[in-house]
């Protein structure tokens, strides 16, 4: 796969969780611009964006030192536009990661994508879990905010009493120090506490069979992937590789026509 086997692009799985990340930052923003939204709740999307900022900020400069030329990074492949977003008041250009992670689904397809993170379990297990750690606080401490804030007796007030509660909650840990007291709020502590179990069972799942695994297995890589003998999967590279090899036919054509007419070979050509 071009994506994986190039070394200014990383680990596919990594791709995807960034390209997650930045489709959660954006509507994070839309979502704390809509009129009528408890201002608790709209600091626990701020909190969470703090979290994604430091990702971004890890994200850039692993691109950065990672790519092959940086100039080529920062002018021609969005990396300005990463740095950008890194600034809070500038989180709008985030719109640029998410353009990134369209071109890489439409690239791919979603069956392919599919494919690679069935196969890939364990590589993409740890990105996932903790994109779902993730997105888990942060929709059970905005939900549990929004039923709360208007019973008198709730003592799940604050941003950070919320997000407490909801990373004990997935923990399964309940020190019983914060809790819904309203129908609601109670409905989602359900949701978060039952998919909090299954995040935390996968993770230990996740490290037991890290460290149950032999080595030979741990090193399941992207070439190996793209080795498994399916038709399908051996088509998509077939016509992907076809598809690059056009293209770049295409620039050399070009840049090999303007080279000839400032050496004036047209010229002598026509005389």
């Amino acid at each position: 796969m071009i994506l994986i086997s190039r070394k200014e692009h990383l680990d596919f799985g990594y791709e995807l969780f960034i390209s997650s990340v930045s489709i959660l930052s954006v509507l994070n923003m839309v979502l704390s611009n809509i009129p009528g939204v408890d201002p608790d709740s709209v600091n626990v999307l701020n909190i969470v964006n703090g979290v994604l900022t430091l990702l971004f900020i890890y994200d850039f400069f692993l691109r950065l030192l990672s790519a092959p030329s940086r100039s080529s990074y920062l002018l021609h492949n969005y990396g300005w536009a990463d740095l950008l977003a890194i600034i809070p008041a500038l989180r709008v250009f985030r719109v640029f990661r998410i353009y990134k992670a369209y071109r890489v689904i439409k690239r791919y397809g979603l069956q392919y994508i599919a494919s690679y993170l069935s196969y890939n379990r364990s590589q993409s297990a740890l990105y996932i879990l903790v994109f779902m750690v993730i997105l888990i606080i942060e929709v059970g401490a905005f939900l549990v905010l929004q039923a709360e804030h208007a019973s008198p007796s709730a003592n799940i007030i604050t941003a950070g009493d919320a997000i407490w509660w909801a990373y004990v909650t997935i923990t399964t840990t309940g020190y019983g120090d914060r809790y819904p007291v309203t129908a609601a709020g109670r409905m989602v502590g359900i949701l978060v506490l039952t998919m909090g179990v299954a995040v935390f069972a996968t993770f230990a799942g996740y490290i037991s069979s890290k460290l149950l695994s032999s080595p030979e297995k741990e090193e399941v890589s992207d070439e190996g992937f793209e080795g498994e003998e399916s038709p399908e999967r051996c088509l998509k590279e077939i016509k992907m590789l076809l598809r690059e090899r056009e293209e770049l036919d295409t620039k050399i054509s070009v840049r090999l026509e303007k080279l000839e007419k400032s050496m004036g070979y047209g010229q002598e050509d026509q005389r």
